[in-house]
C-alpha cells in the first residue's frame, strides 16, 4: 500500500498551507483545500465509489443517471442501499456536465468519471471549481491502476484509512477465489457462456463481457475471452452456436432488453434450443453484473456463485446468497440482495426452468 501510495507523484503537499496536490485518474496534477467537505460526482462510478468510501454524507450533487431509483426494479446495489442519493442536487445530464447547475451548489470538488484530462479542464474553466478525474479501473485486470485511482479518491475525501480497506478487502476476494479454483487442463473444463450484459442499456444474449470478473479469476472455458479484448462484446450469433456452451450464465440485466431479452432467446429460438446447456438446463441467472457501469460488487459476488456451478467441491461452504450480502454489507452499508433478487425476477443464483419464464 505504501509503494502505491508513493508512485507517480499520486499524492504531494500542495503548494499553499491548508492544500494538498493530487494527480489524478487523467494524468492531471490537482490543488486541493486539505479539508473537503462537499463533493458532487458526474457519472455513476464516481458515486457508487463515494458509497464505497463511506463518504455519502458528502454528496451534494449527483448526474442525471443518479437521479432516478425505483426501489422495485433498481439493480444498482448503491442506489438500493442509498436511495436518497436520488434527492441530490443535479450537476449535468447523462451526456454533458452542467457547469451552471453545479455552481448553484458550488461544491469543494467534482468527481468525473472520465480519463480524458481535456474534457477535465474545460469542465473547470466553467464552473471554477477543482475538478478530478476518477476511473473505475477493472480490479482484476487493473488491480494497481484500480488500487492508485482508490487511494487517490480517499485523499481527497479524507478517507484514506477506508481507501486501503477497500483495496484489501478486495485483493482478499481476489486471493479467496483463485486459491478455490483448481488446477484442472483448459480443454477439460466445460466451456461456458455469459450473455445479457448490460451495455449502455439492456441487451440480449448476443451481449457478453470478455473480462466478467466471474471466470476471469476461476479459469472458466470461456470462448469469447480469446476473440475480444474489450470490457463489453456483441458476439454474432452463429459463433454462440459454435462454441456451443455448456453451461450458460444469463446476467438478469437483459429482463429489460427488447423482445424479453436472453432468456426469452433460448426458450422460443429454435436454433439456441440445439445448444448443450439448453439441452441439458444447465442455464443459471445472476444480478446484473453492469448497470451504469460495472457494479464491482455484484461481480465478485457473481464469481463465487459461478465458482459453486462450475466447482461445487472447492465452494461447497459458499452460499452465493449470504456471501453477496456480506459483500454488499461491506462496500455500500446494506445487505441488500433480497431486494436486489426480488427486483431481477426473483431468479439470481439458482437454475433456470425456461418452462417457466
Amino acid at each position: 500500500m505504501l509503494a502505491l501510495c508513493m508512485c507517480a507523484g499520486c499524492v504531494a503537499n500542495g503548494t499553499e498551507s491548508g492544500t494538498i496536490m493530487i494527480t489524478d485518474s487523467a494524468g492531471r496534477e490537482v490543488i486541493l483545500p486539505d479539508n473537503i467537505t462537499t463533493v458532487g460526482t458526474y457519472g455513476s462510478a464516481s458515486t457508487r465509489f463515494i458509497t464505497y468510501l463511506d463518504a455519502v454524507d458528502m454528496l451534494v450533487g449527483v448526474s442525471s443517471n443518479d437521479k432516478t431509483v425505483d426501489v422495485d426494479t433498481e439493480g444498482r446495489p448503491y442506489m438500493l442501499a442509498h436511495p436518497e442519493i436520488v434527492d441530490l442536487a443535479l450537476i449535468g445530464t447523462a451526456d454533458s456536465f452542467d457547469a451552471e447547475l453545479a455552481l448553484t451548489i458550488n461544491p469543494d470538488v467534482i468527481f468525473l468519471t472520465t480519463e480524458d484530462a481535456a474534457a477535465a479542464n474545460e469542465a473547470y474553466e466553467k464552473a471554477g471549481i477543482p475538478i478530478v478525474c476518477f476511473y473505475p479501473y477493472d480490479p482484476v485486470t487493473q488491480f494497481d491502476k484500480f488500487s492508485q485511482s482508490i487511494l487517490m479518491m480517499g485523499k481527497v475525501l479524507g478517507k484514506e484509512d477506508r481507501a486501503n480497506e477497500v483495496i484489501e478487502y478486495f485483493a482478499g476476494i481476489k486471493a479467496d477465489l483463485i486459491a478455490r479454483t483448481p488446477d484442472i487442463p483448459q480443454d477439460e473444463k466445460p466451456v461456458v457462456y455469459i450473455g445479457g450484459v448490460g451495455n449502455r442499456g439492456p441487451h440480449g444474449l448476443q451481449s457478453t463481457k470478455p473480462e466478467f470478473i466471474g471466470f476471469t479469476l476461476l479459469s472458466a472455458n470461456q470462448k469469447a475471452a480469446g476473440i475480444a479484448s474489450n470490457d463489453a462484446a456483441t458476439i454474432a450469433k452463429e459463433k454462440i452456436l459454435e462454441w456451443n456452451p455448456e453451461i450458460l450464465f444469463i446476467d438478469l440485466d437483459t429482463s429489460g432488453a427488447a423482445g424479453g431479452g436472453a432468456l426469452l432467446e433460448l426458450k422460443n429460438d429454435p436454433s439456441y434450443q440445439e445448444l448443450a446447456a439448453v439441452k441439458t438446463g444447465n442455464i443459471y441467472a445472476i444480478p446484473p453484473d453492469t448497470r451504469s457501469w460495472t457494479n464491482y460488487g455484484t461481480s465478485f459476488a457473481n464469481a463465487y456463485f459461478v465458482g459453486t456451478v462450475l466447482y461445487p467441491e472447492q465452494f461447497k461452504d459458499i452460499d452465493a446468497k449470504l456471501k453477496a450480502d456480506e459483500i454488499y454489507t461491506f462496500l455500500v452499508g446494506d445487505p441488500v440482495f433480497n431486494q436486489l433478487y426480488k427486483n431481477t425476477g426473483s431468479l439470481a443464483y439458482q437454475k433456470v426452468d425456461l418452462s417457466t419464464i
